[in-house]
């Protein structure tokens, strides 16, 4: 039925379309019948959707629980609603909350909560903002837009959490090792290693997804692929910002790199800025300025010193180590150029709480005077430092040098022209 609704609709906009073209052709005649038409479909669209939502108001009936061998399985409630059903809930639950239908509302939430719950999903005390919190199905699509968008998280340590504070501990001094003792001799609490507690407080962040009227009558599969677009990028967005903030943590130290001596500059910071143990596992943050100024750096034969990532299968690397590329709208240019290398996952942890939730209205915000419907979502997330010595900061000064060449240019290009002239 739904895919007939939007058939409707769609022919909806085809007779709109006609009548608008016989007005401007002053054609009375077709103008009347289309109009007529539009009539016939608007009462059949009114007849689809009272059928639809009588629908959405059906809750699935339970399944008979599978057996082995004559007795029940112990995990039968696993079984209660499978992936298709849940999906099916998930998406009556937004249509349902936009219209403010509060019993298809809470009949589907019974199934998404159920199916949640059997994933390990959900705790108790686990707060949903008042919304509908995603099942894994849901999730897994929005964490493969995610990763199709390269997120900062794939090099940084990513825990997942079920509570809003608390403490992990990290080794302050990590250059002792075993100490030697003789066979029942007694261990020294001299060589004890000193301990810092890391904390993390999660806090909350909100989009709204604007959704048209015409998308929220298609298919479940249309809009999950439109929400699960919306909240991969600006999930992306949210937890890039959050591990941005820790690198620009070690700006105040950042090593000066310019055209010059780019090379020289680069192999110092990190020969000399980065301890030997994180070398093995870094890579390069930076922006697209910082990009294109290592595209831009050869080696004393002319060849280019950035090389496709051949292991990988896609991006550049530099120095055998990958390049991670930011925006310039993300990452931006101040007077300098920023470039960061390490290994961040020592370097930081991205904190993430276990639940996202979702919660719709079509009366609330612009929606009511855009005729559409706002799926408003909600997550948690914290980045915390772990050992500031995993990472460090350079910044790129090339356009001091442009604009250092450029004036001198400008003040010999006169001396040149009054050669000329003398001459003449």
């Amino acid at each position: 039925m739904k895919k007939k609704l939007l058939n409707l609709l769609n022919q909806k906009k085809t007779i709109i379309d006609r009548m608008k073209a016989a007005d401007e052709a002053n054609d009375q005649g077709a103008f009347d019948t289309a109009q007529a038409e539009l009539a016939n479909i608007d009462n059949e669209i009114t007849r689809v959707k009272a059928i639809v939502d009588a629908e959405n108001s059906v809750p699935e009936p339970e399944p008979t629980p599978q057996t082995n061998n004559g007795g029940t399985y112990a995990n039968a409630a696993n079984h209660s609603k499978n992936s298709n059903e849940c999906i099916r809930a998930f998406c009556a639950c937004i249509r349902a909350g936009a219209r403010n239908d509060r019993q298809a509302l809470a009949e589907n939430m019974d199934i998404v909560t159920r199916a949640v719950k059997n994933e390990g999903g959900m705790t108790e005390g686990t707060p949903a903002d008042g919304g509908l919190i995603v099942p894994q199905d849901i999730q897994t699509m929005i964490n493969e837009q995610k990763r199709a968008l390269s997120p900062l998280s794939d090099l940084f340590t990513v825990e997942t959490v079920t509570s809003n504070t608390g403490t992990r501990v990290r080794d302050t001094s990590p250059t002792t090792g075993f100490t030697k003792i003789a066979e029942m001799g007694e261990i020294g609490k001299t060589d004890k290693p000193t301990f810092a507690k890391v904390e993390y407080n999660v806090q909350k962040y909100a989009l709204i997804v604007p959704v048209s009227n015409d998308l929220m009558a298609d298919t479940d599969q249309n809009l999950l692929a439109y929400l699960s677009r919306w909240l991969g990028k600006k999930a992306v967005i949210t937890e890039n910002s959050l591990l941005l903030g820790l690198l620009k943590t070690l700006d105040g130290a950042a090593t000066a790199i310019t055209a010059a001596d780019a090379i020289k500059n680069l192999k110092t910071m990190r020969n000399t800025n980065l301890d030997p143990a994180f070398i093995a596992g870094m890579s390069y943050i930076t922006n697209q300025s910082g990009f294109n100024f290592l595209d831009t750096l050869t080696d004393n034969d002319g060849r280019p010193l950035l090389q496709p990532n051949v292991a990988a299968g896609t991006g550049y690397m530099f120095g055998n180590k990958p390049i991670h590329i930011i925006s310039d709208a993300l990452l931006p240019n101040a007077d300098t150029t920023p470039i960061y290398m390490g290994d961040f996952k020592q370097f930081g942890t991205l904190f993430r709480r276990a639940v996202m939730s979702i919660k719709s209205t079509d009366v609330g915000g612009d929606a009511w005077g855009t005729d559409s419907t706002e799926v408003r979502a909600i997550t948690r997330l914290d980045a915390q430092k772990f050992d500031d010595k995993a990472a460090v900061a350079g910044k790129i000064t090339v356009a001091d040098e442009m604009s250092a060449m450029a004036a001198s240019m400008l003040t010999e290009t006169p001396a040149d022209d009054e050669g000329s002239q003398g001459e003449a």
